[in-house]
């Protein structure tokens, strides 16, 4: 596990791994099914995976847990790729700390863990993830029509890519 006590730093956000001191403020973004310390604690504590690396997004200023970002499926030997996910408070939202943390990440990815691709992917109408995937230099690859059961019905997914030959250095 390269990243699990790593620490990764943005111009205002600090990218950490979770632990248990922060189950408080993690119970209180937002996350419909980790809503009590208790959850967020056992989430915090099963969090990193062979495959997959939780971090906190907290502002530099006064360490306010404002998001989090994940660093999923990962395949070292197969692709050299990972998936990035990224969740951000509603009152961060639009201010530019998912493009800031990503980039952060897709930094690691690319340059710590050699990755050849990292990609993401969004629901059709969540058009401010797509904004800031597009600012970072994805490129949409396709569309997997109903691919997700959201709220009762069948929804869409568009698929994102970025190869670390187009990443801006």
């Amino acid at each position: 596990m390269i990243l699990k006590k790593e620490t990764i730093f943005g111009e205002r956000t600090i990218l950490r791994p979770f632990s248990s001191k922060d189950a408080e403020q993690y119970s209180k973004m937002d996350r419909k099914k980790i809503n009590t310390i208790e959850k967020a604690k056992n989430f915090i504590n099963s969090s990193w995976k062979k495959d997959s690396y939780y971090f906190g997004i907290f502002l530099k200023e006064n360490n306010e847990l404002i998001g989090q970002l994940e660093l999923c499926h990962m395949n070292w030997w197969y692709d050299k790729a990972g998936e990035i996910c990224y969740f951000i408070k509603k009152d961060f939202r639009g201010k530019g700390y998912a493009t800031e943390a990503s980039k952060a990440m897709i930094n690691c990815g690319f340059n710590k863990l050699r990755f050849r691709k990292i990609y993401a992917d969004t629901d059709p109408d969540n058009l401010a993830s797509q904004k800031v995937l597009k600012k970072l230099g994805f490129k949409l690859e396709g569309k997997i029509r109903e691919k997700n059961f959201v709220k009762g019905k069948w929804i869409d997914e568009y698929d994102f890519g970025l190869l670390k030959s187009e990443w801006k250095k």
